[in-house]
């Protein structure tokens, strides 16, 4: 998530950000700044100034609110995404802008819980179920409907220690050197492994186009909060989104380009 993406989304939550005297200042409404989105802002402070002063001198706002837009419209990418895409068209990354998250999950575990719990989580963001094209050389989004992402499970439980140790390295390499095709490939995969009874290691690889360091952050608290809903029949406790990536990708043209929606 770029800076300008994460100061819109800190204004959607209604955070306010501004320059105080050279320093950062914010305001927030009540329990919305937790110790990981203070961290975020902590961690991009730099930016965030920058970002804010080349507001003052342009004098325009930083990000007026996103509005959601139809999808029956041809979906632009961002600027980022574009970049991603132009440098994969090139053949240049390879698996260059994959992204690894290995979850240890210790204790019993429901497998169709959590295969339901992923797909849960895609149907939630729009960006894990988007493919790219052109049309006429212009790159394009194509968001699928939710769809059922199968959870391939390879049991390793029977072998020794140390071949476990051994094997389980090799397939989750292996796992993050297959690129993804962008065109044809939603930009997420799974695989579960079962080390024993109850011990699984989750591989989720993600391409960058669709997530960043911040999202790998996210990712693994909305699955423990879905998981643990399914678990106990109750319905999901988190709230649907109002803006999803495709939102912001025309909010950030019209934006740059001198127009505000």
């Amino acid at each position: 998530m770029k800076t300008i993406e994460f100061v819109s989304y800190l204004q959607n939550l209604g955070v306010k950000l501004w320059i105080d005297r050279d320093r950062l200042r914010y305001r927030s409404p009540k329990g919305i700044i937790t110790p990981e989105l203070k961290q975020n802002i902590v961690d991009r402070k730099t930016e965030i100034l920058e970002l804010l002063q080349e507001a003052q001198t342009t004098q325009k706002p930083v990000a007026s609110s996103i509005k959601a837009i139809s999808r029956e419209q041809v979906l632009p990418l961002s600027y980022a995404q574009q970049r991603l895409w132009f440098i994969e068209k090139m053949a240049l990354s390879s698996n260059a802008y994959n992204m690894p998250l290995t979850l240890h999950l210790e204790g019993k575990l429901d497998y169709l819980a959590l295969e339901k719990s992923i797909n849960q989580i895609i149907a939630r963001h729009e960006t894990l179920r988007t493919t790219f094209s052109e049309i006429n050389g212009i790159p394009v989004q194509t968001i699928k409907p939710p769809f059922e992402l199968q959870l391939p499970l390879q049991d390793l439980s029977k072998l020794a220690p140390s071949e476990q140790t051994t094997k389980l390295q090799q397939l989750l390499q292996t796992e993050n050197e297959l690129s993804f095709n962008l065109e044809v490939d939603t930009p997420i995969r799974t695989r579960l492994y079962q080390l024993g009874t109850t011990e699984h290691i989750l591989q989720i690889t993600l391409h960058h186009i669709a997530s960043d360091g911040w999202s790998l952050t996210v990712l693994p608290k909305e699955l423990s909060a879905i998981y643990t809903a399914i678990l106990e029949e109750k319905p999901s406790p988190l709230p649907s989104l109002p803006i999803q990536y495709a939102d912001f990708a025309v909010w950030q043209r019209n934006y740059l380009q001198g127009e505000t929606l």
